[in-house]
């Protein structure tokens, strides 16, 4: 995700929790507030003087507190303005019940819709509110069933009640126990118990939700919802512009110097750490530029050294060619009157650094790779001819040749010839007093040789084949084992070394040959 859509999604999960908290908590915390400091209000009854009810002061008491109350004898937990309200009685089989109409059935009374006769069987459903008090819910007689569905009674919390009525509500009742009641039956209503003197009086109220105790709390809250919305737009447009909008440039940047482009848009000046990081790569920039610069400068110098050498050597090889070919020459007359193995040798390789003198000189860059010239050959006879050539460096060395007669192979004979030598000339230079050459025939040709020197530990083994790596630096520059590698790998030979009980091992492949005449391949 793109570093600009997680600060969007940082700050919108931001707003979101923050009207979630607002919401939530709020709402809990006024509810809270509200009904504690409603009911601390409602604890300051004043209208009880010298345990007498002062009538006045108690409708003051009901105006100003925007409450409801009722005063009942604490000791028989009567009603003490029970002629208030339109209640009649029953005898049951367990007592005379008092039932309080409801404000519906209490209407449909007064308008003579319900008949209500002294000695009639009832059957009703009402909510006890304490003690022999019961409201109506459902009114059972004649036959007609009458419910009053605007009391949200839980039918767990209804008593069933039969029996006959003994006294009839009077009609000339003015109030409703709608207001007096409605606390005992309403969820929403709170109650406050309290026994002032002889007096148990209840005070309720019905607790509004806050959108109607607060009409200005929704507008608030929608206010202050846009106002953090804006804040937070403000918020990203300066994050954007003093954060984001840095970063991104700073990944531009990185981005050109990746691309070896020094011209970068620094513009940010601020003393902060992204303003460090401007300068520090800024430098590293300049820094980068001018090394990329000096090696460049090198190339061109070590270009035209190269091309300076390469000249000077093919002069040298040049200058060369006369006293090689009177060598040659001289040698040729001389096998001509008397065949002798020495001067063949010689006239042999003196035609072979003839020849690379002519290929150096036609070359246009002395560095070219390597182009093999594969052929089928004798590398038994060729290890025999090595051998030859380094007859005096081995005169004081046992060398066991295994091999048997004849084994072609097929590569490039002279580049063999080079590799081949210089591993004998490395296992000379090493060994104590013993060399020992395998030729072994499986899938394909494997050359060995092996001699009694100094074990190389197996960290270095690898080593050896590295180019100018060696374990005499004072002797030689260490190309030998790194041209054998080389021309091995374009043989696609698999080549290694190892240390054995005695002393190391070179070995490396190549693929089998026929026996018959050198043909190209």
């Amino acid at each position: 995700m793109k570093l600009k859509n997680k600060l969007i999604s940082i700050l919108g999960l931001t707003l979101f929790i923050i009207l979630f908290l607002e919401i939530f908590i709020g709402n809990i915390f006024i509810k809270k507030y509200f009904k504690i400091y409603k009911i601390k209000s409602l604890e300051k009854i004043n209208f009880i003087e010298n345990n007498k009810i002062n009538y006045k002061k108690l409708e003051e008491y009901k105006i100003t507190k925007n409450a409801q109350v009722e005063i009942l004898d604490k000791n028989n937990n009567k009603f003490i303005n029970l002629s208030k309200l339109s209640y009649f009685t029953v005898k049951t089989k367990t007592g005379i019940k008092i039932i309080l109409l409801s404000p519906y059935l209490n209407k449909l009374y007064m308008e003579n819709k319900i008949n209500l006769k002294k000695n009639s069987d009832l059957s009703i459903k009402t909510f006890k509110i304490l003690n022999n008090y019961y409201l109506v819910q459902e009114l059972i007689i004649n036959k007609q069933k009458i419910k009053d569905f605007d009391i949200p009674i839980k039918k767990s919390k209804l008593v069933f009640l039969t029996g006959k009525i003994m006294t009839i509500p009077r009609k000339n009742i003015e109030q409703n126990p709608n207001e007096i009641l409605e606390n005992f039956y309403s969820n929403k209503n709170q109650v406050l118990n309290k026994i002032e003197g002889p007096y148990r009086i209840i005070v309720s109220y019905k607790f509004k939700p806050i959108e109607e105790l607060f009409p200005p709390l929704v507008s608030y809250l929608i206010t202050k919802t846009i106002v953090l919305i804006i804040l937070i737009f403000l918020l990203g447009i300066i994050l954007q512009k003093k954060l984001i909008n840095p970063i991104i440039t700073l990944s531009k940047n990185s981005n050109l110097i990746g691309q070896l482009n020094f011209k970068l848009e620094m513009k940010y000046k601020g003393n902060d750490e992204i303003g460090d990081l401007y300068k520090d790569i800024e430098k590293m920039s300049f820094k980068l530029e001018n090394i990329i610069k000096f090696y460049k400068k090198e190339m061109k110098n070590n270009l035209q050294d190269k091309i300076e050498f390469e000249e000077e050597l093919k002069l040298f090889m040049h200058e060369i060619k006369t006293p090689l070919t009177a060598i040659i020459g001289f040698s040729d007359i001389y096998l001509q009157d008397k065949e002798n193995k020495y001067i063949s040798i010689i006239n042999n390789e003196g035609k072979k650094i003839l020849r690379l003198a002519n290929e150096l000189i036609e070359r246009k860059n002395v560095t070219n790779e390597i182009v093999l010239k594969r052929e089928n050959f004798n590398i038994t006879e060729l290890i025999e001819l090595i051998l030859k050539i380094y007859e005096k460096e081995l005169k004081n060395i046992s060398v066991i040749f295994e091999r048997e007669e004849d084994i072609f192979v097929i590569g490039d004979r002279e580049k063999i010839e080079q590799v081949i030598g210089n591993l004998l000339k490395n296992a000379i230079e090493h060994t104590k007093d013993f060399i020992k050459i395998t030729l072994n025939i499986s899938q394909k040709i494997e050359f060995s040789i092996e001699n009694n020197g100094n074990k190389i530990e197996d960290i270095n083994i690898d080593k050896l084949w590295q180019k100018y790596y060696s374990t005499n630096k004072d002797k030689n520059r260490g190309l030998g084992l790194y041209i054998c590698a080389t021309i091995l790998k374009l043989h696609r030979s698999s080549y290694r070394a190892f240390s054995t009980d005695t002393g190391i091992k070179f070995i490396f492949t190549l693929d089998k040959g026929y026996k018959g005449d050198k043909n190209l391949l």
